[in-house]
C-alpha cells in the first residue's frame, strides 16, 4: 500500500443530491447515519477503512468503523492528488455524454475540445490565445461566469450579430474597465444561458476553466497536459 498524506477536515452536512448508489452494506450504514447526504456512488480507498463518496459534484471520505465524514485531498507521497484524479474520471464519464449544440462552435479542426470558461478569468484569456492560434482544433465553448460583470459579458457576446467577432474582442480586452455591453431581452440567449448553467451543475463544476479532450478531463490552463493531449 503506497503511503499517503491525507489533508482532511472532518464535516457534518454536504448539500444533497440525488442518490444512485447500489445497496450495500456500507451505503446502508452511511445512509442510516447521515440521511441528509446523497450520494451517487460509495466505493473503497487505497486505505483500508476508508471509503470514497462521491454526490456528483465533488468527493469526500467516509469512515464506517467510527462513523465519519472527512473532506479534503489523499495525496501520495510523489504528489500525486488521488481525489483530484478520481473526480476528473467521474467529471470525464458524464462529459461524454454532455450535448454540444447550445456551444459556442469556435473553429474547424479535427479534435473536438470543450471548454468551459469565464470570459474574466486570467486562465480562460491564456487558453483563448493559444487556442486561437491552432488550426487543429473545433472548440466548443460552454460560458460559466463566476461575476455578474462576467454574465454581464457573455450576454453582450451572446446579443451580438457577430457572436465569433464579439468573442473575441471580448476575450482580447476590448470590453474591459467598465465598457458599455449591449443586453438584449432574447428568449434565445436567455435559453442558452440557462441550459450552459445546467450543465455546469450537472458536472460538478466550481471554477474556470476546464476542458475535455480525447475523453479526458483537464482543470485548469495545464499547457503541458493539454499538449500532450492534443499530440495523441
Amino acid at each position: 500500500m503506497k503511503k499517503l498524506t491525507a489533508t482532511l477536515l472532518c464535516v457534518l452536512f454536504l448539500f444533497p443530491l440525488c442518490v444512485f448508489a447500489a445497496d450495500t452494506p456500507v451505503a446502508d450504514k452511511f445512509k442510516k447515519s447521515f440521511p441528509k447526504n446523497n450520494f451517487e456512488s460509495i466505493t473503497p480507498t487505497i486505505i483500508k477503512g476508508l471509503y470514497e463518496v462521491y454526490n456528483g459534484s465533488q468527493i469526500y471520505y467516509y469512515m464506517p468503523k467510527d462513523d465519519l465524514i472527512f473532506y479534503g485531498n489523499l495525496i501520495t507521497k510523489d504528489g500525486k492528488n488521488l481525489t483530484r484524479e478520481s473526480n476528473a474520471k467521474k467529471m470525464a464519464q458524464k462529459m461524454a455524454k454532455m450535448p454540444l449544440d447550445s456551444a459556442l462552435k469556435i473553429g474547424k479542426g479535427k479534435t473536438a475540445v470543450v471548454e468551459f470558461m469565464d470570459p474574466n478569468c486570467h486562465h480562460c484569456r491564456l487558453a483563448y490565445k493559444f487556442f486561437s492560434q491552432r488550426q487543429d482544433v473545433t472548440l466548443y465553448v460552454f460560458f460559466f461566469p463566476l461575476s455578474k460583470e462576467s454574465a454581464d459579458k457573455i450576454k453582450h457576446i451572446l446579443c451580438s450579430k457577430d457572436v465569433l467577432k464579439t468573442y473575441d474582442d471580448v476575450m482580447n480586452g476590448k470590453y474591459d474597465n467598465n465598457a458599455q455591453l449591449t443586453l438584449c431581452t432574447d428568449k434565445k440567449v436567455d435559453e442558452t444561458v440557462k441550459t450552459h448553467m445546467r450543465l455546469v451543475s450537472q458536472m460538478g463544476l466550481r471554477g474556470t476553466p476546464l476542458f475535455y479532450i480525447k475523453g479526458q478531463v483537464v482543470d485548469g490552463f495545464e499547457l503541458p497536459a493539454i499538449e500532450k493531449l492534443l499530440k495523441e
